[in-house]
C-alpha cells in the first residue's frame, strides 16, 4: 500500500539532476524493459519498470533500499529496446549513486555486496589500467565481510572450487602476485577523470 504522506515529491527531480537520470519522465510504463530483461529469468522479482514507476511516485526510501536495484548487469538490452529511448541502465546507475550516498550518510542500508564489488573493480582499473584478480579479491572480501580475517576466510571458501583453474591460467600464484600495469595508464586516468565518478 502506498502511504502518500511518506512520498517524496522531490525524488524524481533528484534523480533527474544526477548524471544518467535525465530521461526518467520519458518512461510511459510499457514494460518492454522488464519483458526483455535476461535477469528476470533468474531473479523474477527484478522489474526495472516498477523501479522507475516507484521513482516517479516519490517512493524514495523503498527505491533506494530495494535490493533489486543492484541486480542489473548493464547489458543494455532494455536500453536498446525502449521505444522512448530511455537510457535505463544509466538511469539505474543514477539511482544507485543516490543510494550509495544515502548509505554512506547512514540513512539507508544496502542489502547487496554489489556496490562494494563495483568500487573495488573500478579501483583496480583506475590503479592498474586492467583487472588485477588478487588485488580485487583482497579489496572486496574484507569490506564485504566486515574484517580482514573474515574476508580472507570467505575468499578461501569461494576460491577453493575454482582456485586451481585460476592458478593454471596464471591468475593466482607467484606470477599473479604482482600486477602488470597497462603501458599508457594516463589514458585510463583521463577516462576516469572524464567520468567524474569514483
Amino acid at each position: 500500500m502506498i502511504k502518500t504522506w511518506e512520498l517524496d515529491p522531490n525524488f524524481k527531480e533528484e534523480i533527474m539532476n544526477e548524471r544518467g537520470g535525465e530521461h526518467l519522465t520519458a518512461c510511459f510504463q510499457c514494460s518492454t524493459c522488464t519483458i526483455g530483461c535476461p535477469i528476470t529469468e533468474y531473479v523474477p522479482s527484478y522489474n526495472p519498470r516498477k523501479i522507475i514507476q516507484m521513482s516517479l511516485l516519490g517512493m524514495r526510501k523503498e527505491v533506494l533500499s530495494n535490493p533489486d536495484l543492484w541486480v542489473c548487469l548493464i547489458c543494455q538490452t532494455c536500453t536498446a529496446r525502449c521505444p522512448q529511448d530511455v537510457q535505463i541502465s544509466d538511469l539505474l546507475g543514477a539511482i544507485r549513486r543516490i543510494a550509495e550516498k544515502e548509505a554512506e550518510a547512514g540513512n539507508i542500508k544496502i542489502d547487496s555486496s554489489r556496490p562494494i564489488f563495483d568500487k573495488a573493480f573500478q579501483h583496480q582499473l583506475e590503479k592498474y589500467g586492467r583487472l588485477y584478480d588478487i588485488g580485487l579479491a583482497k579489496e572486496y572480501y574484507p569490506k564485504r565481510e566486515g574484517s580482514f580475517f573474515k574476508g580472507m576466510m570467505a575468499m578461501m571458501k569461494d576460491y577453493k572450487d575454482f582456485g586451481m583453474r585460476m592458478f593454471k591460467k596464471g591468475k593466482m600464484g607467484p606470477k599473479a602476485m604482482f600486477p602488470e600495469k597497462v603501458k599508457d595508464l594516463a589514458v585510463m586516468k583521463k577516462i576516469f577523470g572524464e567520468m567524474g565518478e569514483k
